[in-house]
């Protein structure tokens, strides 16, 4: 008699099971390395992330079925996947950083802030601070020149031909910061125009950057955008090393020892009798035995 069981798995859904598993693998092997190349500084520094993350995915991937029922193998698996899960949440926030800034980089100058830079450009005047206090420094020496002119048209006889040139050329001087004080007012209302300009193409560079799923997701749940990234982000990673741990759990089963043969060897055979059965026929058999000692005492023949 033999007593055995076994743990079967079709061989083909192994071999599915172990294809698949290797692609999975290889998907989150190659997102854990790029995510370690991209933090470190140096090749020697960018080799052992490498090799850290790479273990850690196949730690992940296989302990599972490898080390099954194994305390100290879960633990260790637990930790691979946490540090595995931090490596594609890095993979996934910088291939959308980059995909961000590829997306803002393709977004058209404004043309408000093109016209206003370029109206700035042609604009040589000072702060306005600066040409307010020389006009008003000048307004005060034409002042003083109008007055030393009429003192000295008061006075007969006298040609007042150097008070008059000062004053012709205090109020030139006057004309003149009037002129650059305009062009500085104009300035200063092209830099308050630049800035409101600058700032809706900020935001719109800022918004370009912004993935529109997850935009769109983040006003309905009333969240930031970034934090559905990065929900997203670790629900992806998780899937992926669970996927990848149940599938290597299929291709690699669990081994089941088979019991040893016990064989049993019967050298008689009773059949077995109740025991009333028993009985009855030793009755049986004590009267016929006393029946046929009668029979031989009636037959033999009597001694003198």
């Amino acid at each position: 008699m033999r007593l055995t069981s076994e743990y079967h798995i079709p061989t083909t859904t192994r071999w599915i099971a172990g294809g698949l598993a290797s692609v999975v693998t290889l998907v989150c092997a190659g997102m854990a390395a790029m995510s370690a190349m991209e933090r470190s500084t140096s090749l020697a520094g960018a080799v052992m992330f490498v090799a850290l993350a790479l273990v850690m995915v196949v730690g992940s991937h296989l302990l599972p079925a490898l080390a099954r029922g194994s305390r100290i193998g879960q633990g260790v698996f637990a930790v691979c996947v946490l540090v595995t899960l931090y490596n594609h949440a890095y993979f996934f926030d910088s291939e959308k950083r980059h995909m961000g800034q590829q997306r803002q980089a393709e977004v058209p100058p404004s043309p408000e802030v093109l016209r206003y830079e370029q109206e700035l450009s042609l604009i040589a005047a000072r702060g306005l601070p600066l040409v307010s206090a020389d006009l008003a420094t000048a307004q005060v020496t034409v002042a003083k020149a109008a007055a030393a002119l009429e003192r000295c048209q008061a006075k007969e006889g006298v040609r007042c031909t150097s008070a008059a040139a000062a004053l012709d050329i205090a109020q030139a001087k006057v004309g003149a910061l009037q002129d650059e004080r305009a062009q500085a007012l104009r300035a200063e209302d092209l830099r308050s125009s630049l800035s409101t300009a600058v700032a809706a193409h900020s935001a719109k560079v800022a918004q370009a950057g912004v993935n529109t799923v997850d935009a769109s997701i983040a006003r309905l749940l009333g969240v930031d955008a970034d934090t559905v990234a990065t929900i997203t982000s670790v629900m992806q990673s998780i899937a992926l090393e669970v996927m990848g741990a149940l599938l290597w759990a299929v291709a690699l089963p669990k081994v089941v020892k088979k019991p040893k043969v016990q064989e049993v060897r019967i050298k008689h055979l009773v059949p077995y009798r109740p025991q009333a059965q028993r009985t009855v026929q030793q009755i049986g058999w004590v009267q016929k035995v006393l029946a046929h000692s009668q029979a031989r005492s009636r037959d033999s023949p009597t001694l003198a």
